[in-house]
């Protein structure tokens, strides 16, 4: 291969490259991550955030903190006038362009077997997985609410 097509098929893959966005930037954002001060004798606790949907639709895929034996994403569902939780193995969609409010009673990251008590002011690191946006670092703080 001579050196003109070296460059030629270089250049093409750096403009496919910075079309695709250089791989790997994350296309989310994620805003206001928090959870509630829970005694020591409450062994599950729960993660809420505002997720805003990026260009592209994504899929939030899983949940891990050092914090917690077991996270997993949840929804809180009403039926027949119970409360219950609904684990979600296939993600929270985040729409493009569009928030998805994880907040108590809907969307959340359920903390299982917590490892730690959660007392106000307390900073538990999270970390997100998406489909397309791939991982990302969260500070839950954790409130009196």
């Amino acid at each position: 291969m001579n050196k003109r097509r070296i460059v030629l098929v270089a250049t093409v893959i750096s403009v496919v490259l910075v079309a695709c966005g250089g791989g790997g930037e994350s296309s989310v954002s994620v805003d206001d991550a928090w959870g509630r001060t829970s005694p020591s004798s409450a062994a599950n606790a729960a993660f809420y955030m505002v997720i805003e949907g990026g260009t592209e639709p994504d899929t939030l895929v899983s949940a891990d903190a050092a914090a917690c034996g077991i996270t997993e994403l949840h929804i809180s569902v009403m039926s027949d006038g119970v409360m219950s939780m609904q684990h979600l193995p296939d993600g929270i969609d985040v729409p493009a362009g569009q928030a998805v409010v994880l907040e108590p009673g809907s969307f959340h990251v359920m903390c299982i077997d917590r490892q730690q008590e959660f007392v106000a002011g307390a900073s538990i690191p999270l970390t997100l997985e998406f489909a397309g946006s791939g991982t990302m670092e969260v500070t839950v703080e954790i409130r009196d609410e």
